[in-house]
């Protein structure tokens, strides 16, 4: 039996590429989480504006579990691995929002819906955090007609990413929608609902527990193997190795978790000319304007914009010894950005 402990994205993933390579063997998962596996990005976007459901976020409808000869255990824990009898287990245990004073997370499904019906009876709301769930969240309420104050501890909106063309078009977008947006602030203004999306914290405890290796996540291999025979790490969670890079790297997004749990369920059914070799890519949209990011920009020593992202179409590439590296882009076509990722691909490889 496969035993996978936590029901997300990467959980589902798995299911279906172990199926798909042939794998016979039993499923068992379990998730904390009361649902099946779901998709997180509609919960800051479509789901919180009330433009889709909960069923809609679903990767599949829970009948399709027990069709796979899949047992999902919804709202269930596991204090220690010791209690786990199969052959194979895979941590895919995900990550946590980081709490911030009395302000409401958006992690979870249940946690989109509840704001949801919080911003149905509210005027006006402070989101506090300029990344990923403070900008759509920010964007996602603004469209629902609440004035929304934006608060960033950092100098712009997605500081992380090092875009200055993208944060400061983003800014005055905001703005045009009426966002009170805040750079470099951290007095949070009193509002009728609070918000904050300030990072999230990887549910290493398992591992930890079990004597795994543990950084920033569960260190695994490019098999996602952790040093404990028969047990395995994907998704949020583990800090693998990215062959594109050469180098260990743990990532908090929709694609990752997908990918690693597709190729770990070819893995473990035996598919020998399965790898998991991606140029990592994440996109965010906020007013109807959607962006990519490609690949890793740590170590680049230039830069060059084609385009303006306050148009249609841009491409902020960052460079290394001259060659692309990583991107920031929208308005690419899908051939386009495949052709971006393979730029990215043969630049870190010749950079080193």
């Amino acid at each position: 039996m496969i035993a996978v402990i936590g029901g997300g994205l990467a959980a589902a993933k798995l299911v279906e590429g172990y199926r798909e390579a042939g794998g016979s063997d039993p499923v068992r998962i379990w998730s904390q989480d009361p649902h099946g596996p779901y998709h997180r990005p509609p919960l800051s976007k479509r789901l919180l504006r009330g433009e889709s459901e909960a069923a809609d976020a679903l990767v599949h409808p829970v009948e399709w579990y027990a069709e796979q000869n899949v047992e999902l255990l919804v709202g269930q824990t596991i204090d220690s691995l010791d209690d786990v009898q199969a052959d194979t287990i895979v941590l895919a245990t995900g990550a946590r929002p980081r709490p911030f004073r009395d302000a409401h997370p958006l992690r979870t499904l249940d946690d989109s819906l509840e704001l949801r019906r919080l911003a149905e009876g509210a005027r006006t709301a402070t989101v506090v955090g300029g990344g990923f769930i403070g900008c759509e969240v920010t964007a996602s309420l603004t469209m629902g007609g609440l004035q929304v104050t934006q608060v960033v501890r950092e100098p712009a909106l997605f500081a992380a990413l090092e875009a200055p063309p993208l944060s400061d078009a983003l800014h005055e977008r905001y703005r045009e929608h009426g966002v009170d947006l805040r750079l470099g602030a951290s007095e949070i203004p009193p509002a009728d609902l609070v918000v904050a999306g300030v990072g999230v914290a990887p549910n290493v405890e398992l591992a930890r527990e079990a004597g795994l290796e543990v950084r920033d996540g569960i260190v695994v291999d490019e098999r996602f193997r952790t040093a404990r025979d028969g047990v395995y790490a994907i998704g949020d969670v583990a800090e693998f190795f990215d062959p594109v890079y050469r180098t260990h790297r743990r990532i908090e997004h929709w694609s990752n978790a997908a990918y690693h749990g597709t190729t770990l369920g070819r893995f473990l059914a035996g598919d020998e000319e399965a790898r998991f070799d991606i140029v990592s890519a994440f996109f965010s949209e906020e007013f109807g304007q959607t962006f990519r990011y490609l690949g890793a920009a740590a170590g680049h020593d230039g830069t060059r914009l084609d385009g303006d992202f306050r148009g249609d179409r841009a491409v902020y590439r960052f460079l290394r010894a001259g060659r692309t590296v990583a991107a920031a882009c929208q308005g690419l076509s899908d051939d386009e950005l495949d052709e971006l990722k393979e730029e990215i691909r043969a630049g870190a490889a010749a950079a080193g």
